[in-house]
């Protein structure tokens, strides 16, 4: 048998191992992912901070709009947003506590008014009913984004706002953890920070 015909099997048989190894190689990204909520940005317990104190199991919806077969192999981190809820005991509905988006952006938004900067660890601000915060500067480029910043934004429900009777400072003491614990593991995910 010729050997030159030996090599074109032999190089197919190394790529496929590549991939393979490449596909279970545990990483930051899979790990947090696979063991946290919202694409592995919150554990189950920081999740649970902001909270309208009326009961129910904590639900964690992943909602990624247009989501088909031919984006299965796209990362959803852009694409998705988290809704953090409470069961009702009504069927699969849920009161939504907040939600968690993750932005590409080339000029950050103004701060809210009443709002003050995220002083732990990062850039941006804090509101009782609005957060954002940038992750690290390496960022944009490990997660394959051309805008300048990539931001975490943390919008609070109005049932939240009314159970904590509309005091700012216990609303932007339970949002804080959450905006930190999110900017911290999706730098670690992309290992950018």
């Amino acid at each position: 048998m010729n050997r030159k015909y030996l090599v074109l099997p032999a190089v197919l048989v190394v790529a496929a191992v590549v991939v393979t190894v490449g596909r279970l190689w545990p990483s930051p990204l899979k790990d947090l992912r696979a063991k946290n909520l919202c694409l592995g940005m919150l554990t189950e317990e920081t999740a649970g901070l902001l909270y309208d104190g009326e009961g129910g199991k904590l639900v964690v919806d992943e909602f990624r709009p247009g989501k088909d077969a031919k984006d299965e192999g796209a990362d959803p981190v852009f694409s998705t947003t988290c809704f953090v809820g409470r069961e009702t005991g009504k069927g699969n509905n849920f009161r939504g506590q907040y939600s968690l988006d993750v932005q590409p952006t080339n000029t950050p938004n103004e701060p809210l008014k009443g709002a003050g900067p995220f002083t732990d660890g990062g850039s941006g601000w804090v509101s009782p009913r609005q957060s954002e915060v940038q992750l690290p500067a390496s960022c944009p480029k490990k997660m394959r984004t051309t805008a300048e910043h990539v931001t975490v934004i943390l919008k609070v429900a109005p049932g939240v706002v009314v159970a904590e009777d509309w005091d700012d400072a216990a609303l932007i003491e339970a949002s804080r953890p959450i905006v930190q614990e999110a900017v911290t593991n999706l730098a670690k995910q992309y290992e950018c920070g």
